[in-house]
């Protein structure tokens, strides 16, 4: 007589087999933080040969003269080291962004992986972006003579080192200060306190990407001392407690209105043919919506208790109607 061995439902073998491809993909979230870490090593690689290239007298545009045409569709993209530094950056930032989902989809998220995320982000979002500021300055600043330095015979040379400095100290205090409260039981998910370090690196980086253009002579100018000044207050931004909105949650995932479907397809169309100066618009409003929502929701704050004090009639949007309060 022959024993039959009963099988197993087919939902937990579903569900097993599922747990199992799970645990598959465990490492791609490590591999992608180390992809991302390394985007940033070589970002700070490329700096370092824009200013050896620039000592020794050589250009990008030489450089790449003894390559074949058809393999110089990359060359045509990115026309200096610089760009090429601050095109590795924005890879890093996409890696970043997708580790993490990953690693929540696949139900893989560790402390370590969380530590070793923090660490890639030091070198990519912070030391990188001030290397690159830091050639980028050296090379445009030659022509005045100006080294930035910490022992630059001018102040500016002097002022551009301790602005980046100052980047990369507060980038490393704005991602522990983020280790301590992600771990706290209140911790809310929806915002950033101050600035996030890959929105941070997004303005230094598409402010060099932009001077890297062919622009006015002015504006040019302008933009160059304006870049170490930009360079701190965003490191300040970085530390403070102004919330910021995550940028995917707020504007690309979930139900969305369709006048900002439409405003965000012409924004990729404007950036499909203007690129350094899209780049630079959108990471400018980035930084500066914090700041500015920040100030209007305590302007609105103040203005609620004093029409209520005086007995005059706020607008609707401050207080609810006597119909909405009494329901």
């Amino acid at each position: 007589m022959t024993r039959l061995i009963p099988h197993a439902p087919r939902h937990d073998h579903d569900h097993r087999h599922r747990r199992r491809r799970l645990r598959s993909l465990a490492m791609v979230p490590t591999l992608m933080t180390l992809g991302n870490l390394i985007c940033g090593f070589a970002a700070i690689h490329f700096a370092l040969r824009e200013l050896y290239d620039f000592g020794a007298g050589v250009t990008f545009v030489e450089q790449i003269a003894t390559v074949p045409m058809k393999h110089k569709v990359f060359e045509r993209m990115i026309p200096s080291f610089l760009s090429l530094g601050a095109f590795l950056i924005l890879i890093g930032m996409v890696l970043d962004a997708f580790d993490g989902l990953i690693a929540r989809v696949t139900r893989s998220t560790t402390t370590f992986g969380g530590q070793l995320d923090s660490l890639a982000d030091v070198v990519t979002f912070g030391v990188a972006p001030a290397t690159l500021m830091v050639a980028f300055m050296t090379k445009e600043l030659a022509g005045d003579s100006i080294v930035p330095s910490p022992i630059s015979e001018h102040a500016l040379g002097r002022l551009t080192w301790v602005a980046a400095a100052i980047y990369v100290a507060f980038t490393a205090v704005r991602l522990a200060r983020f280790n301590v409260e992600h771990a706290e039981a209140d911790f809310d998910h929806r915002v950033f306190r101050g600035l996030p370090s890959p929105g941070a690196a997004s303005i230094l980086v598409a402010l060099i990407v932009f001077q890297d253009q062919q622009i006015f002579p002015m504006a040019r100018t302008l933009l160059v001392y304006a870049t170490p000044a930009i360079a701190a207050a965003v490191a300040l931004l970085m530390v403070s407690r102004i919330p910021y909105k995550r940028f995917h949650r707020a504007y690309l995932l979930g139900r969305q209105p369709f006048g900002q479907v439409l405003f965000i397809m012409l924004v990729f169309a404007v950036f499909w043919s203007y690129k350094a100066p899209t780049l630079l618009v959108i990471t400018l409003w980035y930084g500066l919506s914090g700041p500015i929502f920040f100030l209007s929701r305590t302007l609105r704050d103040r203005r609620i208790p004093a029409a209520a004090a005086s007995g005059c009639p706020a607008d609707s949007g401050s207080l609810p109607s006597e119909k909405s309060r009494a329901v």
